[in-house]
């Protein structure tokens, strides 16, 4: 069988699996069937199996048990191969931090506006632990990592996880860029606060103070970053980073 037909039908496989895992309403932790039995259902070659199995494992769908009675078992995709799939057509685009750092300010403050809307009491318990933390830590090395916790809570709290997933997976893809520049003593004053009045308008439910609040906080840090590291900005997003 030609190499292209066969990577088309192993990825038609894996497409069948999906389904019938949905449609078997599978949590993490449940074994699909026995490789024999997989075979007999699916009437395929076994390295066709195989192959589909190893691409689903790659994407996070299963992950393969190995050892006396292994085999795959159910997982479910997290943010994380989210991130590193996205990482890896970033670094054929030859995409940039600052193309990121753009993108953080298009979607921040409608993420907070939503939030605003829609943040549970939960999510508000959450952001305001995440936030007293922040305090706590502001003068440590922990601040960068509270802050995008931070962020990051704000976008699950938007409703959308579409914002929560986008969010996080950029946080993701910075986070080894922050590494090379921490924030000023100064900076982090502003951003505690923005994120201050964030919180607060998140709370009361304001999603015009949320939006502004946190439309000037990503523009102000993309402006900091740029001025104090304009080629840590122009450095391009690399697979394998992560």
């Amino acid at each position: 069988m030609p190499a292209v037909k066969k990577a088309k039908r192993a990825l038609s496989l894996a497409q069948s699996i999906v389904r019938d895992i949905e449609a078997g309403r599978h949590n993490p932790g449940d074994r699909l069937p026995r490789e024999d039995e997989m075979l007999a259902r699916y009437e395929v070659a076994r390295a066709t199996l195989r192959e589909a199995l190893r691409f689903l494992e790659l994407q996070g769908v299963i992950h393969l048990q190995l050892g006396r009675g292994g085999g795959p078992v159910v997982a479910r995709p997290q943010t994380g191969d989210f991130a590193s799939s996205l990482s890896l057509i970033l670094h054929f685009m030859e995409a940039d931090l600052r193309g990121l750092l753009e993108l953080r300010e298009a979607i921040a403050p409608d993420v907070a506006g939503y939030a605003a809307q829609r943040a549970t009491t939960a999510d508000l318990s959450a952001l305001a632990g995440c936030l007293a933390e922040l305090r706590h830590h502001e003068a440590s090395d922990q601040f960068e990592e509270l802050n995008r916790r931070f962020h990051d809570l704000l976008g699950w709290a938007s409703g959308n996880p579409l914002f929560g997933l986008l969010t996080s997976a950029m946080h993701l893809l910075t986070r080894e860029f922050s590494h090379s520049l921490g924030y000023s003593a100064q900076e982090r004053a502003v951003q505690m606060k923005f994120l201050v009045r964030v919180l607060e308008a998140v709370r009361i439910g304001d999603s015009a103070a949320a939006r502004q609040a946190m439309s000037r906080l990503v523009a102000g840090s993309a402006v900091y970053l740029s001025e104090r590291s304009p080629e840590l900005v122009s450095q391009r997003v690399r697979w394998g980073q992560l």
